[in-house]
């Protein structure tokens, strides 16, 4: 029997203590069962993307565009840019990030961007989360990458596309394999070797040259 200082408890304080044990087991059971199903990585410890990952209905597989050399470290490039519009350039990278005029509220944005090392041509627009009023233009020069001799995975068709995701940890960043959350048409300028396509919110782009088949 419960018991408070020695005494018995009255039916009352015993049925509100039984009632704060259930409440509390609960939401005991709640925590297990998330933690039990909480997400892995999206790239295994082999380098390739995690198919078992929970919610890759939502994801496609895809191919992202090579550098002929890799970049040995992140190349970070942090930039105002005035409500009338500008252009940000990251260095060793032949890419520019062109912002309109009246893309945003405010008188200016600080914006950055990092290009991931490793072979993979992808980016990192900061502040995340970002949504414009007019989307942006994603302008890379295709001169230092594999995109005359390209090599696509088995069952997978050539698409040219500015790939959004939404963790790094979904993309490969040697071989280029990734998981998508979302594609953003792009355009091919052969004689001017360049690839140009839209940014309407932040986070993660790569360049992507072909996706699975559905």
């Amino acid at each position: 029997m419960f018991t408070r200082k020695g005494r018995a408890l009255s039916r009352r304080q015993r049925t509100r203590i039984a009632s704060v044990l259930a409440l509390g087991a609960i939401v005991l059971a709640i925590a297990c069962s998330e933690s039990a199903t909480a997400p892995t990585r999206a790239i295994t410890a082999g380098g390739e993307p995690n198919f078992d990952l929970i919610n890759t209905q939502t994801l496609t597989a895809a191919q992202g565009l090579l550098r002929t050399n890799p970049l040995a470290n992140a190349v970070i490039v942090t930039k105002t840019i005035p409500s009338g519009g500008g252009g940000i350039s990251v260095p060793g990278t032949d890419f520019q990030l062109q912002v309109p005029n009246g893309a945003f509220v405010g008188k200016s944005m600080t914006i950055t961007i990092i290009a991931y090392p490793g072979r993979v041509v992808a980016y990192d627009f900061q502040p995340h989360g970002t949504v414009f009023l007019k989307p942006l233009k994603a302008v890379q020069q295709l001169g230092h990458t594999n995109w005359k001799q390209l090599h696509l995975p088995a069952g997978f068709y050539p698409d040219w596309a500015g790939a959004y995701f939404a963790d790094s940890s979904q993309i490969n960043l040697m071989s280029g394999r990734a998981l998508i959350n979302e594609f953003m048409p792009g355009g091919v300028n052969v004689g001017g070797a360049t690839m140009t396509w839209s940014v309407p919110h932040f986070s993660g782009y790569m360049v992507s040259t072909g996706r699975e088949q559905e």
